[in-house]
C-alpha cells in the first residue's frame, strides 16, 4: 500500500503500524521514499528513543501529555534534534504550540476546533501558521462554564453559607 502511495508526493505515512513496533517501521521506512510519521500513541522517552536509534520514523509525533509532560518532551525534542527529524507533535495544540516553537527545525501542530469552546482564548491562525501567544504561561485558560471540565464551586452539604471546591480524584 506505502508503495502505490508513493506517486501522490504525501509529506508522509501517520501510524502505519502499531506505535511500538519499532522494528516493522524500520523495514517500512527502508522500503519507502515517503516519510514515516508516528509515536502520538507512545508514552515515555525510551518508546521514542527506539523508533529513533532505529530509524524507524522521519517526523516524530510526541504528545506532551501522553509522555508524562512538558520535561520529558524537551527530552525527546532533544533526540529528535539531535537526529535531525522534522516534528509534528500530537493533539493538545495549546501546549504543543510553544514546544514547536523551540524546536529548531521544522514543526506541524495539529488543529481541532472543536476543541476551542473548552478555553477562554483562541489560537490565532493565519496564512497556514499558528502564531504562539504572548499571554502569560501556556496563553490559555480554561474556559468557566458550566459543562467544560473545570472545578465547580457547590454549596456545602450543611448549607452553611460557605462553598467548597470540588477536586479531581489525587493523581488526576
Amino acid at each position: 500500500m506505502g508503495l502505490a502511495l508513493e506517486e501522490h508526493g504525501l509529506t508522509w505515512i501517520e501510524e502505519p503500524l502499531d506505535a511500538y513496533d519499532a522494528d516493522g517501521h524500520a523495514e517500512l521506512a527502508r522500503q519507502l521514499a515517503t516519510p514515516i510519521a508516528t509515536g502520538e500513541m507512545l508514552t515515555s522517552t525510551a518508546d521514542h528513543y527506539e523508533l529513533i536509534r532505529r530509524g524507524a520514523v522521519d517526523f516524530i509525533q510526541p504528545d506532551a501529555p501522553r509522555v508524562g509532560g512538558i520535561t520529558p518532551f524537551l527530552k525527546i525534542m532533544a533526540l529528535g534534534e539531535q537526529a535531525k527529524m522534522d516534528m509534528a507533535p500530537h493533539f493538545a495544540m495549546e501546549i504543543h504550540i510553544h514546544l514547536s516553537a523551540a524546536y529548531e527545525l521544522d514543526t506541524w501542530v495539529e488543529h481541532f476546533d472543536w476543541l476551542e469552546p473548552l478555553f477562554d482564548e483562541r489560537l490565532e491562525i493565519s496564512g497556514g501558521h499558528m502564531h504562539v501567544p504572548s499571554r502569560p504561561g501556556l496563553g490559555f485558560s480554561i474556559a468557566n462554564r458550566p459543562g467544560h471540565g473545570r472545578s465547580r464551586r457547590t454549596r456545602s452539604p450543611r448549607r452553611t453559607g460557605r462553598t467548597r471546591r470540588t477536586a479531581m480524584p489525587k493523581g488526576y
